[in-house]
């Protein structure tokens, strides 16, 4: 059981290095806006994969062979990465922080913001979608031989403690780092984070619109 649980944890820390949209918006939160917000993108998104985990065990998988979610999910992702990259140019001039203080209920207020973007990032990304779908068919799948599901499902949900180690490190990198770096050079990176989601989004469009041709 102990190994079982160790080797769902190093999965989800391989699953989380690599760069994604999620990753791409903690680093752009992170020199911007601080710490919190950074983290909370990441806690956003571990939500939404918690919850699509949760539904591939109860079979959502069928849906999304089907054309008209394809074309919905496809949609919604280009709008939602679109529009989280163009952020990035419309508030170039954004101020870099150290750390705001979040201890006022407006400013813990604000911190729903970035939860709310991660969960959209996540939830409305057809590449995070087949993701899941790829590791529930590969990896997951064999723990449904287990006749307790309950048991199976929580045992493999031990994935997102390693998902969240590495948002952790993520985050607390990135606060660290951006004292060392100039401004000129975050915001460099702020803006090359925003393209990579603009490009995404646009190509999401172009998938979008490929499939929307096929029907006619």
């Amino acid at each position: 059981m102990i190994l079982l649980l160790i080797r769902q944890i190093v999965l989800g820390l391989s699953l989380a290095a690599p760069i994604g949209p999620i990753n791409i918006e903690i680093i752009r939160r992170g020199i911007h806006q601080g710490f919190w917000p950074s983290l909370l993108v990441g806690a956003g998104g571990m939500t939404t994969d918690l919850a699509l985990m949760f539904l591939m065990y109860r079979g959502l998988s069928e849906y999304l062979t089907v054309n008209g979610v394809q074309l919905t999910l496809l949609v919604f992702g280009s709008l939602v990465l679109t529009y989280t990259g163009i952020q990035s140019f419309f508030h170039p001039s954004e101020p870099i922080v150290e750390e705001a203080d979040y201890r006022g209920e407006g400013n813990r207020a604000e911190l729903l913001r970035p939860y709310l973007t991660g969960v959209s990032i996540a939830a409305f990304n057809p590449l995070n979608l087949l993701f899941w779908l790829g590791i529930y068919g590969s990896v997951l799948s064999d723990s449904l031989q287990d006749e307790n599901r309950l048991r199976a499902f929580f045992i493999n949900s031990a994935i997102f403690i390693g998902i969240g180690m590495w948002n952790v490190n993520l985050a607390f990198t990135v606060h660290f780092s951006k004292s060392l770096l100039k401004p000129g050079v975050l915001k460099l990176i702020s803006l090359a984070a925003g393209l990579f989601l603009i490009g995404l989004g646009v190509y999401f469009a172009c998938k979008a619109a490929v499939k929307v041709s096929g029907f006619f």
